[in-house]
């Protein structure tokens, strides 16, 4: 599995303002219980009577709350929702997504990286993270992958994340799902990152949960069934080729993460 070390650019936050609270056991159940400002984010809750607090903390006991930490290279987000952070060319998190992208993107020239926060989106992610953990009973579900797209979706997917719904747009042979690759020049194809006016060209590198995986098909809308007997036991995603993925298909939006926004030419 391939992840990114901790780095500390923008990294000026308390430890306690790098977490928040989140339910594990309800997130088959009920809507995830996202904060309602971003006060909550940074440590910023006011003081509540001794009553009021002891309620939160039997709510607490009662769904095992655990605690999602937000990523400590994460820039304050001064209140806001979604905050995009241009990357340094000498901060090292720079240096590990341009070593990943040039890896079959050499004759590529990288504008720009971008940080993408979203502690809302972040925090659903980790939810589904931790559920599919324990489901699968191990830790290796996560890939960092993929994802061209156009100018006109960059807004969308920083707030919302990757959405399923435009499956089909272009090739779908595997399932009609959110589709990320392995390597990034299947991404830099023109089909999936189309130039803009400028002629920049936008991609993502992605968090993914691809869990356990099968071979996908034409037409599926979710992933198989791992057995007759257990209709609701489904893979994780699905994959080109299982022995040796170039991509993979995710059919629940919450099961990626737009981490990284790079903007490139030819």
């Amino acid at each position: 599995m391939s992840t990114l070390p901790a780095r500390s650019a923008c990294s000026d936050r308390s430890i306690g303002d790098r977490f928040i609270v989140s339910s594990v056991d309800t997130i088959n159940r009920s809507p995830i219980a996202l904060p309602s400002t971003p006060e909550l984010l940074h440590g910023k809750r006011r003081k509540r009577s001794r009553r009021g607090s002891g309620r939160r903390r039997s709510r607490a006991v009662r769904t095992r709350s655990k605690l999602v930490a937000l990523p400590e290279e994460w820039c304050d987000m001064k209140q806001e929702r979604v905050k995009v952070v241009e990357l340094h060319q000498e901060m090292k998190e720079y240096r590990d997504v341009q070593m990943k992208f040039q890896q079959t993107c050499s004759a590529f020239k990288i504008e720009k990286i971008e940080r993408i926060q979203n502690p809302y989106y972040w925090q659903a992610y980790q939810i589904k993270k931790q559920e599919m953990d324990s489901k699968n009973g191990n830790t290796n579900n996560e890939r960092l992958l993929f994802h061209g797209t156009t100018n006109g979706s960059l807004t969308i997917i920083n707030n919302k994340g990757f959405n399923r719904s435009y499956a089909g747009m272009n090739a779908a042979c595997y399932g009609n799902g959110t589709y990320f690759a392995v390597n990034a020049n299947y991404s830099a194809h023109d089909t999936y990152s189309k130039p803009d006016a400028n002629g920049k060209k936008y991609m993502y590198l992605a968090r993914v949960l691809v869990g356990e995986y099968c071979a996908g098909q034409k037409g599926i809308i979710a992933p198989p069934s791992k057995n007759n007997t257990d209709p609701t036991d489904l893979f994780d995603s699905v994959t080109d080729n299982k022995p040796n993925p170039s991509m993979f298909v995710i059919f629940n939006d919450i099961q990626a993460y737009p981490e990284y926004l790079i903007t490139f030419t030819k």
